[in-house]
This record gives structure tokens, C-alpha cells and sequence, in this order.
């Protein structure tokens, strides 16, 4: 068990894998006793073939969640801008009518 230790101290050095992967091979070790039905190497490929099946998926659900998401997003974006355009009418009409009322009491005096 020692050697597969040194092995996974090696990857980590050469870049091959994370610590935190690192730590997976290292706690997989740890609970065969040493004893293993693959080599090191073959359980890191497994584990790298499986990491990437699962952010394939990942990348998959995302798009999924996105592509149902953005009709949504839009619409709510369009009322948002539709209502922000009616506030700062209803603001610049209220402005325009206290000028106009400041305007006609300053020409009555």
C-alpha cells in the first residue's frame, strides 16, 4: 500500500490529479486494506472517466434549467422595463402639471 501512496504523491507533484483527488484515492486505498483488484492507475482512470460522465451530466441539467429559464427571464424583464417606462411617465406627467399649476399661479399674481 505503501508504493500506491508514493504513486499518488507522485501525480499530485506531475499535476495529474488535485489533492482533493488525491484524498479520494488515498481513502479508496485505505478501505481496500491494500487490497486491490485494479492497479492505482486503472482506478484513477475509472475515477476520471466517472468525474467527467457526472459533469457531463451536470452541464446537461444546466442547460436544461437554463434553456426552460430564459422565455421566463425575458418576459419578466420586458414587464419590468414596460413598468419602469410607466413609472417615469407617470413621474415626468406629475412634474409637467406641479410646473404648469407653479406657472399659472406666478402669472395670476
Amino acid at each position: 500500500m505503501e508504493k500506491e501512496r508514493m504513486q499518488v504523491l507522485k501525480m499530485i507533484d506531475e499535476g495529474k490529479i488535485s489533492v482533493d483527488e488525491a484524498t479520494k484515492l488515498l481513502d479508496v486505498l485505505k478501505a481496500s486494506g491494500g487490497k486491490e483488484n485494479a492497479s492505482l492507475e486503472d482506478r484513477f482512470n475509472k475515477f476520471s472517466s466517472d468525474t467527467k460522465d457526472f459533469l457531463k451530466d451536470m452541464g446537461k441539467k444546466i442547460n436544461h434549467i437554463y434553456e426552460k429559464a430564459e422565455p421566463k427571464v425575458k418576459d419578466a424583464t420586458k414587464k419590468v422595463v414596460a413598468k419602469t417606462a410607466d413609472i417615469a411617465e407617470n413621474i415626468s406627467q406629475s412634474l409637467n402639471d406641479k410646473v404648469k399649476n407653479m406657472e399659472d399661479k406666478s402669472s395670476d399674481q
